[in-house]
């Protein structure tokens, strides 16, 4: 049997709608439910900047659940009219820096944290999803949010991060509350990043996983950001999300 992909249509904290897709792989034979990796992705990007590892993890049997994070693509729709980030209007990594701390303020990056939880919530409750063998799986600011988020679904199997950074926009302690959830999670990790990720994702990998032995790291060479450096860490990514799901 096809299935056919769900849209996502879910009130955040705040009221603003998260909107998303649920994509299940080609076909369902019955039995047990498909394991799910929900994806926060990167600013300024859509849901769409996960292609290749929704392909991916779709060729393994995993479903997918992209959404687009608070002020990005169609999640822009609030009670207070349209909340739209503001994207950099030069190509400096101050212009960049500029337009993202005015985005967290703007659009509330401080409820990404709990619109994660409540688009893993959406997405464990629909059809043929097994609610046991969750991932979670972020970049960039995306990467903080599903760390953050983590401690807050009791069903996750694994969380992954490609570049994982901002997460003072977050909250100004987000960076503390990560290492502090890393260490109470005790189920598989995976950070990746760039050595010289100009946003802190190799200082970040390094911080947060010093120690922790459920807490794979992966640093590689550049300064390539977030899903930049998919292709990079991809077939030990795709490794470590097929084991922690029990996809064979």
């Amino acid at each position: 049997m096809i299935l056919a992909p769900l849209e996502m249509s879910v009130p955040a904290r705040d009221g603003l709608i998260l909107k998303g897709t649920l994509t299940y792989p080609e076909e369902y034979s019955g039995g047990a439910g498909f394991p799910l990796a929900v994806l926060a992705h990167q600013y300024p990007a859509t849901r769409d900047s996960f292609a290749p590892l929704v392909a991916d993890l779709m060729a393994s049997g995993i479903a997918t659940l992209a959404f687009d994070q608070r002020g990005h693509g169609a999640s822009i729709i609030s009670s207070a009219g349209p909340t739209i980030i503001d994207t950099p209007e030069g190509f400096t990594l101050q212009d960049f820096g500029k337009a993202f701390m005015s985005s967290a303020t703007k659009v509330r990056f401080a409820h990404i944290e709990n619109d994660i939880v409540r688009a893993a919530s959406w997405g464990a409750n629909q059809n043929f999803i097994d609610v046991t063998r969750l991932a979670l799986v972020g970049s960039s600011i995306g990467g903080s949010g599903v760390l953050l988020a983590a401690g807050a679904v009791p069903s996750v199997r694994a969380v992954a991060t490609l570049g994982a950074a901002g997460a003072p926009a977050i909250g100004s302690d987000a960076s503390e509350r990560i290492r502090s959830i890393l260490e109470r999670l005790k189920v598989p990790c995976f950070l990746a990043s760039s050595r010289e990720d100009p946003f802190d994702g190799g200082a970040n990998v390094t911080n947060w996983s010093r120690g922790l032995s459920h807490v794979k790291s992966q640093l590689i060479a550049g300064s390539a950001h977030a899903m930049a450096i998919y292709f990079d860490v991809r077939d030990e990514l795709l490794r470590f999300l097929r084991k922690s799901l029990g996809v064979q």
